[in-house]
């Protein structure tokens, strides 16, 4: 079986990604998601193609809104691939949405529990401790006063 020309290309786009050549790399992108549709033979692996040009496109081109788009859409069509959840929570915390980042590196987590690039990025978000008083909301007055006495005073 031949190897599908969009994952050439998505690699160049990776590649250009690594040198610093941002634009290049998501103009690479999108002709990658562009011969995933024109060019027939396309594999389901391909929503990893769609997963990093949303990525891109919302971190480069700026088009956060359309690149969540896609990354979801690459989710839903890719659900065992752990990169379009590493995409995807890239993005997330990108935009500012640290709990949807979250969610997608437990869950790629959850699909591929040694993969070295969702495990850094579970490391580098951290982990929050259970409040003081479990079965009060964390953002409950109580929890947030005696998380922050206690932070404070070294016992957690």
């Amino acid at each position: 079986m031949a190897i599908h020309p969009c994952f050439t290309t998505l690699e160049r786009s990776r590649a250009a990604w690594r040198e610093g050549r941002t634009r290049e790399a998501l103009a690479l992108a999108e002709a990658a998601w562009i011969e995933t549709r024109e060019i027939a033979g396309a594999p389901p692996q391909a929503g990893v193609v769609l997963a990093w040009y949303g990525w891109l496109l919302g971190v480069v081109g700026g088009d956060r809104e359309r690149g969540l788009a896609l990354v979801r859409e690459a989710i839903e069509r890719t659900f065992w691939e752990p990169r379009v959840f590493e995409y995807a929570a890239r993005l997330m915390l990108a935009i500012g949405d640290r709990r949807g980042a979250l969610d997608a590196v437990e869950q790629g987590l959850r699909l591929a529990r040694g993969d070295r690039e969702l495990t850094a990025l579970r490391q580098q978000l951290g982990v929050r401790r259970p409040p003081p008083i479990p079965f009060l909301d964390r953002s409950h007055p109580l929890n947030r006063r005696l998380g922050l006495w206690l932070a404070q005073s070294g016992r957690r």
